[in-house]
């Protein structure tokens, strides 16, 4: 939203026709997150988002079809970052660091959070489906990829229930517990 009123109107012209779609894009996305912050998920209206993004609710239905298919496009802006989390040389087997980066992420940007876990499409989207832990630690075992599957499970639960009673305890103290219980479970599960 911002960006689009910073931008003179010479300066607003001289955008390339994908350069004014991308920051509509933009735009209507952090619309969504801002009215987030201000009513529930499912009292936010396409007119809502397109009068906080400063556009027409044509220039919303011309990049978007609905109020879903913006938090899918936020969703995907979510998981490029978290992706981000598990490339690079920083968590080479090191679960723990991993975890403690993902907590201090949902502690840092509560309203982020907010949004996430107050759409369950999102939540399906984005903490759904397969295992992350398969690429970070190659199945050796025939069962690995079942108990990456139970431990991403709980993980994902985990989080969700920190987020939703407050996140008292600390990114560290939950990236410990969340750490060994872990390790308890894919170890664990070798032995079924």
């Amino acid at each position: 939203m911002e960006p689009v009123r910073k931008l003179s109107n010479a300066e607003l012209f001289k955008l390339s026709n994908e350069q004014s779609k991308k920051l509509t894009r933009e735009s209507i996305v952090t619309a969504l997150v801002l009215l987030f912050a201000e009513k529930p998920y499912d009292k936010i209206t396409v007119t809502d988002i397109a009068k906080k993004a400063g556009v027409s609710r044509t220039a919303f239905y011309s990049n978007f079809e609905n109020k879903e298919d913006v938090v899918k496009e936020f969703g995907k802006n979510v998981i490029s970052e978290l992706n981000s989390f598990f490339s690079g040389e920083r968590y080479d087997g090191n679960g723990k660091t991993l975890l403690l980066d993902v907590f201090n992420a949902i502690k840092q940007n509560p309203e982020r959070a907010k949004l996430l876990f107050g759409s369950r499409q999102v939540v399906y989207e984005i903490l759904g489906g397969g295992t992350v832990l398969d690429s970070v630690m190659p199945a050796k075992g025939k069962f690995d990829v079942y108990n990456y599957l139970a431990t991403e499970a709980a993980l994902k639960k985990i989080i969700i229930e920190w987020y939703k009673r407050g996140m008292k305890e600390s990114p560290e103290d939950m990236a410990e517990y969340c750490s060994e219980l872990s390790k308890k479970i894919i170890i664990g599960g070798d032995r079924v």
